[in-house]
């Protein structure tokens, strides 16, 4: 009787060789797909728990209704003129004209792959979180009269997924150009900040439930990872390809 030898693909040398070559120049193109895969199908996965969770309970959840409700008693006139800047930095009016002047830049400085990254990332996401208000067709909330006037649906914000769309797509952009740690770390901490500020004032201003906003954060997440990966990928291929050469 003939045994077949069957490798062992379970030990732990095998395993210290797979990961090792991860690390290296060439392994390295490989690891950064998977790991920008795998943040995307986590980041999909929360986006329709969300969603299924808050249409599960008819459109409205506890959590939306105690935070809307607390907000109220910090409503004040000065808090509502800050509410109402800060908001003006997630809105389209004033995005798509910064979009164009930071894709115009970054093309003029020569750094073509950043500039279709960054526009692939504000018009990609921009047309997906459209087609989401549409399909969800959530009502605005209603606890008490809202400090601004939207006439479209609620979920997701479109300010909070367009803040993340263009802070989150700035901060794609400097860690593709820059390995500097410092200017990566204020950047993304820069960016992080005021994704978190707008979002805040859709709520405090009663445009928004709180699971509007976390659902545009996720939803901008989303498509910045989907766009950044791929160019990193094509980037580091290309340089691989280029040295191999």
């Amino acid at each position: 009787m003939t045994t077949v030898a069957v490798p062992d693909t379970a030990s732990p040398k095998r395993w210290r060789t797979f990961l090792r070559a991860r690390f290296t120049r060439e392994g390295a193109v490989g690891l950064y797909l998977t790991a920008g895969f795998f943040a995307c199908c986590v980041l999909a996965i929360l986006f329709a728990g969300l969603a299924d969770h808050v249409f599960d309970l008819h459109g409205t959840t506890p959590l939306d209704q105690s935070v809307t409700a607390a907000i109220e008693q910090f409503h004040g006139q000065a808090h509502d003129r800050a509410a109402r800047a800060i908001t003006v930095l997630g809105g389209h009016l004033f995005l798509l004209p910064a979009t164009l002047v930071v894709v115009g830049f970054l093309f003029y400085r020569g750094h073509r792959v950043s500039a279709v990254l960054f526009a692939g990332v504000v018009l990609g996401g921009w047309l997906l979180e459209t087609v989401l208000k549409i399909a969800y067709h959530r009502a605005r909330p209603s606890l008490w009269p809202a400090h601004v006037t939207e006439k479209t649906y609620s979920f997701p914000s479109g300010h909070a997924t367009m803040a993340t769309l263009f802070y989150g797509g700035l901060a794609a952009v400097v860690l593709h150009l820059s390995r500097r740690p410092v200017v990566r770390g204020v950047t993304l901490a820069l960016a992080t900040a005021v994704i978190l500020l707008v979002a805040y004032t859709r709520v405090y201003l009663g445009a928004h439930w709180t699971t509007d906003v976390v659902a545009g954060i996720l939803i901008g997440l989303f498509w910045v990872t989907v766009c950044a990966t791929g160019t990193e990928f094509l980037a580091r291929r290309k340089n691989r390809n280029s040295k191999g050469s």
